[in-house]
């Protein structure tokens, strides 16, 4: 089989050159509806009717299909459907410093999703759909290129982890794996993390500590950080939570939560 990132880059090679799109009416309209599934009378109709649809999401789900993905990749809640789905080793958070790879793709802050291409020094090439829409009165698929900026990404989908082609950066230490106590406002949190890098929460003190929940209050993704640190993304607030081993011990750590409010988490 060809290297997944070749397959990406074959599969996006029918997209114009920079300056050129597909729009979804016009010559190009059969291409558009191969991309994304969707027609101009459909999204017209949508628009009739005081809808505002576009196809950034289609774009990026037919495409991940394509590629071979059992699971729909083309949603807004990617990384918390990701855990859901024994993949968030996939979900690269754009906090740790790196940068999303050919054919990755990434979740904007806003309302948006697109496939990255590369980079030119900080300037960022990307694939989108959802270019257009009720005010151009058509939808559009194009490459872009814009300044690099973190702070406006969620995160993005590493196709090589997810389609199975690497294995994470790094092993997830043992010390973390089971259940820690973690006393906030008053009140005792129960955190569990497994080995596939997720943190789960309950409010109700285990009465086994050998294995998982059986009902979580919330997942959150974890990322390994260096000096046996640790960052926990939760998926339904959206808190994000560091943590630090105490040093000399790996049964006690320290952290903060959303940077602001000091937290401690002891090994059960």
């Amino acid at each position: 089989m060809a290297d997944i990132r070749d397959r990406a880059r074959e599969y996006l090679n029918v997209l114009p050159p920079l300056g050129g799109q597909i729009n979804s009416d016009g010559q190009t309209a059969g291409l558009f509806t191969k991309l994304t599934g969707h027609t101009q009378a459909g999204l017209q109709k949508n628009w009739d009717g005081g809808g505002i649809m576009t196809t950034c999401n289609e774009f990026v789900g037919f495409y991940a299909r394509a590629l071979g993905a059992k699971e729909y990749l083309g949603r807004f809640d990617i990384e918390v459907y990701l855990k859901k789905h024994g993949k968030g080793d996939a979900w690269v958070p754009a906090t740790g410093g790196a940068r999303p790879k050919y054919g990755d793709i990434f979740r904007p802050k806003s309302f948006h999703m697109g496939i990255s291409l590369d980079f030119e020094g900080e300037m960022w090439n990307t694939a989108e759909s959802g270019q257009g829409g009720p005010k151009s009165k058509r939808d559009i698929i194009k490459r872009k290129q814009t300044k690099y900026d973190p702070s406006k990404l969620q995160g993005w989908v590493d196709i090589e982890i997810y389609f199975g082609a690497a294995a994470p950066t790094s092993p997830f230490p043992e010390w973390l794996v089971g259940w820690w106590k973690v006393p906030w406002r008053g009140q005792t949190y129960y955190y569990y993390f497994d080995r596939d890098r997720q943190a789960k929460y309950t409010l109700t003190m285990p009465s086994n500590t050998s294995q998982p929940p059986l009902r979580a209050d919330d997942t959150g993704s974890v990322t390994l950080e260096p000096n046996n640190s640790v960052t926990i993304r939760w998926g339904a607030t959206g808190s994000v939570e560091k943590f630090s081993s105490v040093p000399g011990s790996n049964e006690q750590m320290r952290g903060t939560w959303n940077a602001t409010e000091q937290l401690t988490a002891d090994k059960m």
